[in-house]
């Protein structure tokens, strides 16, 4: 049942991220090549994330600390963005749970 719940949220919060990302593209505060570009580990991670891999959480939590430097730079930088505030929130909580997932895993098998 929790193994069901986690690849719900992950490939929901993944959805989200990228839909976020896309709304700055449509408005112009990204480049259609940094958002495919940007997009890219997600759409890697996405079956690995389904087969309830834990090696494959372990390594996105590294990336996701990569996206989280990114994002917080637009956030407490000069202009932010609505939409930016809402990516490094949804970062967090992928963060989050690609820390607890293992752990997870592990405990349902």
């Amino acid at each position: 049942m929790l193994n069901k719940n986690l690849k719900t949220c992950t490939n929901a919060l993944i959805i989200l991220l990228i839909f976020t990302k896309f709304i700055t593209v449509i408005v112009g505060r990204t480049e259609m090549y940094f958002f495919i570009l940007w997009s890219f580990p997600f759409l890697i991670f996405m079956p690995f994330a389904n087969k309830l891999s834990v090696k494959a959480f372990q390594s996105f939590a590294f990336i996701l600390l990569i996206y989280f430097m990114s994002s917080c730079l637009r956030v407490f930088g000069i202009s932010p963005y609505i939409y930016d505030l809402l990516e490094l929130f949804l970062i967090v909580l992928f963060f989050i749970i690609s820390i607890f997932a293992p752990r997870i895993i592990r405990r349902n098998m």
